[in-house]
């Protein structure tokens, strides 16, 4: 891990963000910048125009300080506390149907997987 590796892969990160950023604004899209900066950076891996070496150093430093990230989201929980007491119902309603609509989901597709393995017909 070196400085330059670090810079190079914060430059492509960065890059990416500012490209998705610019397309939504002139697309006129309602869609979170950083989710598409994602896709387009799996792109570009799955592609081989960008190697995962260059944004290796990088990643691994955004992975150790993942929790310090999510310090801003945890002090908004606390910040709108008496919203969220309120629509308690709906939101524990919420995420059981959508963690069972998951497993569901996902039982699905194994199964799928399981009898199709391989391209092969059982």
């Amino acid at each position: 891990m070196t400085p330059s590796s670090i810079l190079r892969g914060t430059a492509v990160l960065l890059f990416l963000q500012c490209i998705s950023t610019i397309v939504l604004n002139l697309l006129g899209l309602k869609f979170p910048p950083a989710l598409l900066a994602m896709l387009m950076l799996l792109a570009l891996l799955l592609t081989g125009t960008v190697r995962v070496r260059t944004i290796e150093d990088v990643c691994d430093i955004l992975i150790e300080k993942m929790g310090m990230l999510f310090l801003p989201a945890g002090v908004s929980i606390l910040l709108y506390l008496d919203i969220i007491i309120a629509e308690s119902t709906a939101i524990v309603a919420t995420i059981i149907i959508s963690s069972l609509m998951i497993l569901l989901v996902t039982a699905l597709f194994l199964d799928f997987m399981l009898k199709h393995k391989g391209g092969e017909h059982k």
